[in-house]
């Protein structure tokens, strides 16, 4: 299905919980603040073979908050995998929980993770998360990559004057684990959470120049066209880096629906106010067609937000 800019849908990325036992700083709440209650497990395994019966993805991401606070997480996996409706089931985890859960998930279809890691000190870590707890995510890492989660990402948020001195660092420590590092340019919170800019003022880094340097210095680089047009370089080293930045570019290359914990529906980080809530649908069981009508909406609704 083709949204109004003639971009078709090809991603899901899912929010399972808005809890979190982290507080980052540069936290964008997935774009939303639930307005109902969480959806069952049951829900989210209806609409995730709703989404894709009546799309046709393949790839979906779950997330949260935290999504290992879910304490059902491991049968929302399972489900998920058992419609074998998806060829792709990854998941983006702050790691705090991922050390007693990596070889669960892995065993029920979890195919991938990405990790968020917002540095390699522990007291830089403490202060952008609120979390003393760095040891335990490297932890995570390493029994994520033992039971077989492949690729491992590690997902960078650069932050002026905190982080961003550790941008080689994070290089050299993917060149050795094997991980792919995906160094994200802050974004201002999306307006339907309320706007936080003083955090954007303080933190914001144009990457411009590091993906410039990046382009010099690279023995190959691609464009990952289906994935927001992201840049993706192998350097000398071996590490592997994706960059994303908030532009123009990426918003053509969007392909993704999002869906809230609560159940609403949205296609871009920026503009859940443009979605709509399939929860109650849910319960008065739809004939396809309806459930076609109301995603077919929300898909049409989407917008770029950066012209």
């Amino acid at each position: 299905m083709k949204d109004s800019c003639n971009r078709t849908i090809k991603h899901i990325r899912f929010s399972v919980t808005s809890d979190c036992m982290y507080n980052c700083i540069f936290c964008d709440k997935e774009g939303f603040i639930p307005q109902t209650t969480l959806l069952s497990v049951e829900e989210i395994t209806k609409v995730c073979d709703l989404l894709a019966t009546i799309l046709n993805v393949t790839k979906i991401k779950l997330t949260g908050g935290e999504p290992l606070c879910r304490k059902e997480i491991v049968q929302i996996v399972k489900n998920i995998h058992d419609l074998h409706l998806y060829k792709d089931i990854s998941m983006t985890t702050n790691g705090y929980l991922l050390a007693s859960k990596a070889k669960q998930l892995y065993e029920v279809g979890l195919n991938r993770v990405n990790v968020s890691l917002c540095s390699l000190k522990p007291s830089v870590y403490k202060y952008i998360t609120g979390s003393n707890s760095l040891n335990k995510v490297f932890k995570g890492l390493k029994i994520a990559q033992d039971v077989g989660l492949d690729p491992i990402k590690l997902n960078f948020v650069v932050l002026k004057g905190i982080n961003d001195s550790e941008v080689e660092d994070m290089i050299n420590f993917c060149s050795k684990t094997g991980n792919i590092l995906q160094l994200i340019e802050l974004h201002k919170r999306a307006e339907a959470i309320g706007s936080e800019l003083e955090i954007y003022d303080r933190y914001h880094l144009d990457v411009q120049p590091i993906i410039k340097d990046f382009e010099k210095k690279a023995v190959k680089t691609l464009v990952r066209g289906e994935m927001q047009n992201r840049k993706v370089f192998t350097f000398p080293n071996k590490a592997v880096i994706e960059t994303i930045n908030n532009n123009h570019e990426s918003c053509k290359g969007c392909t993704k629906l999002r869906v809230g914990c609560d159940g609403n529906l949205f296609g871009c980080l920026f503009r859940s106010d443009l979605g709509k809530n399939i929860k109650k649908a849910l319960n008065n069981h739809h004939s396809i067609s309806q459930y076609e009508e109301i995603i077919k909406e929300v898909v049409y609704a989407r917008k770029p937000y950066y012209t």
